[in-house]
């Protein structure tokens, strides 16, 4: 039986199971939710959406509780509320509004800008991304280009910061064996007072056109973390359910984060040696913040570096920094060594000639830096292998500033 007003209690309402038409009721009564006809025209369709929007979300949570039944307690998903990006009507919705999310403008705030101690920048809880990652299905062997975006807007200023930023010229292309989105280092660190908001809109190109309107959402929403709801310490996964099938993402909150700004230059490189990859892992996490991979990146390395990157670490814990070197191997790939033998009077006394066929095979050597975190200064570091090649690294640590 549908809820009446005179079953709302006044003195404490809570509305958030109360049907819209009740509540309507409601706001004309002599009571704080007073309104007037040019009001009525907007709460009327504002209350409707809204319970459309919260029918969406109790779907949402019901399918992850449905697959979390399925699945042992480490591997379960962490539940959000996942709201639309442009409500309708957008200035009746608060994170809406607390958030801007009318403007689409990056932040302009860079990173290192509190390295200097002093008593009134605290240490509040950071956001670390660590992927998004395409978990449905493939039509065949057939691949996905993706393009649009992935921000995080915290209360700095709450602008866009990139983590993921791809024109439809420009969609990458995910494969059955390469799933991942190639996220991007935020400009600065992203910290949470009250609360922080996740912003993406991701769509897949149509086979064969060129127009836009053509293209598949694969997932667009804003999910709002408030300060209260938000579990920290540990790495959190939550699932995104779209037409095309899901997107997995794994995160971390991070109590007393300090803002890691990780600046790599290779002074020498010799022709034959590369940099592969460069991954960082944070606060004694397993999951891996991907800085450089070169498998992505058609350029020399030489000519991508330096670069800079800006990763979360709480506060005395452990940021260690994994760099995979390539060089060319005298062995060739997938062949065996050739043996030419020399005249027969001095065969017995010199090296045989070894023929070589094929491309050379590349060697892979990894080498690690372990900093600790601090509220400010710097660090800085080396690897190297030989006179081969030396990659050098500078860790500037940073607060985010007075609130």
């Amino acid at each position: 039986m549908p809820l009446e007003v005179s079953d709302v209690n006044l003195d404490q309402p809570d509305l958030s199971e109360v049907p819209w038409e009740t509540r309507l009721a409601l706001a004309e009564r002599p009571c704080p939710l007073v309104v007037n006809p040019e009001q009525r025209a907007l709460i009327e369709p504002a209350m409707k959406n809204l319970d459309k929007y919260m029918e969406e979300i109790r779907e949402y949570w019901k399918k992850i509780d449905e697959l979390n039944a399925t699945l042992p307690e480490k591997d379960q998903f962490f539940t959000v509320s996942i709201q639309p990006r442009c409500p309708e009507p957008a200035s009746f919705f608060t994170y809406y509004r607390l958030y801007a999310l009318d403007n689409t403008n990056p932040t302009p705030l860079t990173s290192k800008r509190f390295t200097a101690p002093r008593k009134d920048y605290p240490v509040l809880t950071m956001l670390q991304i660590f992927s998004f990652r395409y978990v449905g299905d493939f039509l065949g062997d057939q691949s996905m280009l993706v393009y649009g975006f992935i921000a995080i807007r915290d209360e700095l200023d709450c602008l866009r910061n990139y983590i993921f930023n791809c024109t439809r010229e420009q969609a990458h292309e995910i494969t059955p064996d390469s799933r991942a989105l190639p996220l991007i280092s935020p400009v600065r660190g992203n910290s949470i007072l009250d609360g922080v908001v996740l912003e993406y809109s991701l769509k897949v190109k149509s086979n064969g056109s060129d127009n836009a309107e053509m293209d598949y959402v694969l997932a667009d929403g804003c999910i709002e973390y408030t300060d209260h709801m938000i579990l920290r310490g540990t790495t959190l996964k939550s699932r995104l359910f779209g037409k095309l099938g899901p997107v997995d993402f794994h995160y971390a909150f991070l109590r007393q984060g300090i803002e890691a700004t990780i600046d790599i230059e290779i002074p020498m490189a010799s022709p034959a040696w590369g940099l592969k990859a460069v991954t960082a892992f944070t606060s004694g996490l397993s999951d891996a913040i991907v800085l450089y991979d070169g498998s992505t990146n058609s350029s020399p390395t030489q000519s991508v570096f330096p670069i800079s990157s800006v990763v979360a670490v709480q506060l005395g814990h452990e940021l260690k920094l994994k760099f995979d070197i390539t060089s060319k191997d005298i062995v060739p790939k997938g062949c065996a060594r050739r043996f030419v033998p020399q005249k027969a009077a001095s065969a017995q006394y010199q090296r045989p000639d070894v023929v070589m066929d094929g491309e050379a095979e590349p060697k892979t050597y990894s080498r690690f830096l372990t900093f600790i975190s601090q509220k400010c200064s710097f660090d800085s570091g080396k690897v190297s292998i030989g006179d081969k090649f030396k990659a050098e690294v500078t860790v500037t640590w940073s607060t985010m500033g007075p609130y």
